[in-house]
């Protein structure tokens, strides 16, 4: 799982967790395999926005039905009968090809006043909020984002066509009781449909973060802490997660997590890395204290905008503000060693490869205490 974001001060954040694995790799590979069939990986909610694999969408099925009511109030009684035949004929439309909700607004005429005038905060079209109610529910797709990061909508079957379909009874414009709601499905008896999704979540989770407490498995798809805890309860009892003790705290590893003796691994990390996204566990793991400073007044910032812990061999070693200076083909960083560390070298080696990844060909590393 690989989340995605706007902020491009380095590069688009969903670039970073490869270069950080990886090493340089073409940017145009990653997209082809997220953007063509058969994809590595489709764009949904799993964590925020985030690529996942084309299965991991279909482990969110019962919980679709969910969000789709609780966020988008199809069922409000002004607009719910409007707001559904808007949500039927874009679904319609969409069979035609792809598009942004901008396109998407000038396709299919509506009669819903297009903005809540009374709204305090984020503030969508009314086709925007139609499709992203699809788009929860699993009804459409992402198939890719524009050059302004704008999604562009699609239909499911035309994205990511192995999947079954979504499992929900879907209403109509004429149907007082609007709206979606779970179908009957195959949940096992005793358990709840989220339940089930749960524990097939959980089970993608383990693998992916080897060791964790309830607050990692859980934050790792955004699932609530109890119907997490009682996933882990059942795949503790299968055998694939197995319960364990790290410093006198309680926590759960992956039946099949490698220990090994030692980890050399060097890299920079993005604020949004599947590493550092939960604050809580690196914390834990690493004694890092970690804030994004993004959304913090340049005045208040102790170490810059965009900060990328440093990983050198089994540490988080040094925070490094870094700002790609695209049209002086510079790639300018502040470096914040943590108390007691020295590895200036490791961190300047790992700029310039980050720098010729990115096709600019100066470093400009800022005296101390500065930031970018």
């Amino acid at each position: 799982m690989v989340q995605i974001d706007s902020v491009q001060a380095v590069t688009r954040s969903h670039y970073l967790p490869f270069f950080s694995r990886l090493g340089p790799y073409p940017r145009s590979r990653l997209d082809s395999l997220l953007h063509e069939a058969p994809r590595m990986g489709v764009e949904y909610w799993a964590h925020e926005a985030a690529y996942v694999a084309p299965a991991t969408v279909h482990a969110f099925h019962r919980r679709r039905a969910e969000w789709f009511i609780r966020d988008y109030g199809q069922r409000d009684p002004e607009h719910g009968a409007d707001f559904v035949a808007l949500m039927e004929a874009l679904v319609v439309e969409l069979a035609e090809g792809p598009g942004t909700a901008r396109a998407l607004a000038d396709r299919v005429p509506h009669s819903l006043p297009e903005h809540d005038r009374d709204h305090w905060g984020w503030n969508p079209s009314r086709t925007k909020s139609a499709l992203e109610a699809l788009f929860r529910a699993g009804r459409i797709a992402c198939s890719g984002r524009t050059p302004q990061f704008e999604r562009v909508y699609a239909l499911s079957a035309h994205t990511h066509p192995e999947l079954p379909a979504p499992d929900l009874v879907w209403g109509t414009a004429d149907d007082p009781d609007l709206g979606i709601r779970p179908g009957p499905g195959r949940i096992r008896p005793g358990v709840t449909g989220l339940e089930d999704d749960a524990v097939s979540l959980v089970r993608l989770a383990g693998p992916a973060l080897g060791i964790g407490t309830v607050d990692c498995f859980a934050d790792y798809f955004r699932l609530p802490q109890a119907t997490t805890r009682r996933a882990i309860e059942a795949l503790t009892q299968s055998g694939e997660l197995q319960e364990v003790s790290v410093d006198g705290v309680r926590a759960w590893r992956w039946h099949e997590a490698v220990a090994p003796r030692a980890v050399r691994a060097t890299a920079l990390l993005a604020p949004f890395d599947p590493l550092v996204f939960n604050r809580r566990r690196i914390r834990w793991l690493f004694g890092f204290d970690y804030r994004i400073e993004i959304y913090t007044p340049a005045d208040w910032r102790r170490y810059g905008y965009y900060v990328m812990p440093f990983l050198h061999d089994e540490a988080l070693r040094a925070r490094v503000d870094v700002r790609a200076v695209r049209d002086e083909g510079t790639l300018r960083a502040a470096v914040h060693m943590e108390p007691g560390e020295d590895c200036g070298a490791a961190v300047q080696q790992e700029l310039r490869e980050l720098a010729g990844w990115l096709g600019l060909s100066e470093v400009e590393v800022l005296p101390p205490g500065q930031i970018c």
